[in-house]
């Protein structure tokens, strides 16, 4: 009997490839000797957590978040597309008819594009070679260590920021984003930082801005915790077609519209193509580097990322933190003296944090930390839309900031 037990164990051990092993439950791999009870993770020769792919979803994952996004939308759209007999009464035939074709040529759209990028990720089925590397001309994306490339469940995000972010960053329908945030940030960063230096961006979405900086000479590190946003930045910067791809990205707002025009707006996405805007400044674009993962917990003191920075620019991102204080020590540890720290964004705080502060009490608390600012004003910011085109529209007027690292008083 033991000599069959021990036959039955060499069995497994050989037949059964480190996948299935992962699947057995802890019970059966107790059959196993000791000296073949490796960790789990072990039998695939790394930690889930350190998966080449796992600052990215899977193909099941994100049409998993197009099947939710396609849900969102049939619900808001049920009783204008099946309204009962009074309701259709007044709002006639025609206009029924127009709505269902407007929905249906958005959601099969957007369902394109969506699939587009399905078809670009790895197929985990395809065998051993599945997860090689793709070419990535424009930026890489690279985990810096096991402790921080598995991300939250929460930062993946849904399919509808997404696409008012794929508007802001890569529509020409939204250049003045450029104008009116972009090009001040970059205008900041120009006049106190030569190119050639190392610059950080954190909360970089779909890595406009990044690219943009580093079409003009900066070698710059951006960072970003949400899978669902990375998955997207990675098939715009490196692998979308370079004439764009047709996207509806406000068919699911069924508010705030004067017609049918501005919810079933069409746009070509990426206008302008990565490559324009990395080709701008002649030859000196620089490869933009993004690393996955909870910034703070990336770049605070004996993180995986902490280094020095001549440039941290903050764009629409310190108001998303809970502890702010938090943040801002991270930010500052990262920065070498001299170091210039560059924010434009408003103060929308989340309702989860702990200090929700005016900007005159963030401008003191940076002078304690030894900044000295030369730049505190403002700019006038449409978020996504241009004002004026729908009822109502997401504006700012947004802090404009540079500071330079003195060292805090006492430290000389």
């Amino acid at each position: 009997m033991q000599r069959l037990r021990g036959f039955v164990r060499e069995t497994i051990l050989l037949l059964l490839p480190g996948s299935l092993l992962l699947a057995l439950p802890n019970a059966f791999l107790g059959l196993l000797p000791k000296s073949n009870r490796r960790p789990r993770q072990a039998l695939l020769g790394y930690s889930m957590e350190s998966r080449p792919d796992a600052w990215r979803l899977s193909r099941t994952e994100l049409r998993e978040v197009l099947n939710k996004y396609e849900k969102a939308v049939e619900n808001d759209a049920y009783y204008l597309l099946q309204p009962c007999a009074a309701e259709r009464k007044l709002y006639g035939n025609e206009a029924l008819r127009r709505r269902a074709d407007a929905i249906r040529n958005a959601r099969d759209t957007n369902r394109k594009f969506v699939e587009a990028v399905i078809e670009d990720l790895p197929d985990l089925c395809a065998g051993p070679d599945a997860l090689e590397p793709p070419s990535r001309p424009m930026a890489e994306f690279k985990s810096l260590g096991t402790g921080v490339s598995t991300l939250p469940e929460s930062s993946y995000g849904s399919l509808a920021s997404v696409f008012l972010h794929l508007l802001r960053d890569w529509s020409s329908m939204c250049d003045h984003v450029m104008t009116s945030t972009y090009n001040p940030a970059l205008a900041e960063l120009k006049k106190y930082v030569p190119p050639g230096a190392e610059v950080l961006l954190p909360g970089a979405g779909p890595g406009r801005l990044a690219l943009l900086l580093g079409a003009h000479g900066y070698h710059v590190e951006a960072n970003d915790a949400s899978k669902l946003f990375l998955t997207f930045a990675d098939y715009l910067l490196n692998r979308s077609p370079a004439a764009g791809m047709s996207l509806y990205p406000m068919a699911h707002v069924f508010s705030e519209n004067w017609s049918h025009e501005q919810q079933y707006m069409e746009v070509q996405v990426p206008t302008p193509s990565p490559a324009d805007v990395a080709s701008q400044e002649s030859d000196a674009c620089t490869p933009v580097r993004i690393v996955p993962g909870d910034f703070v917990k990336t770049y605070k003191a004996g993180g995986d990322g902490h280094r020095r920075f001549k440039a941290i620019v903050t764009c629409f991102f310190i108001d998303t933190a809970v502890d702010i204080v938090e943040l801002f020590h991270v930010l500052d540890g990262l920065l070498e003296e001299g170091g210039v720290w560059i924010n434009i964004g408003p103060l929308n705080w989340r309702k989860e944090a702990r200090l929700k502060l005016c900007w005159s009490e963030i401008v003191e608390m940076w002078e304690r930390l030894g900044y000295e600012f030369k730049t505190n004003t403002f700019s006038d910011t449409d978020y996504h839309m241009p004002r004026g085109m729908k009822m109502y529209t997401e504006s700012y007027k947004c802090a404009l900031s540079t500071a330079v690292k003195r060292g805090a008083p006492g430290t000389e």
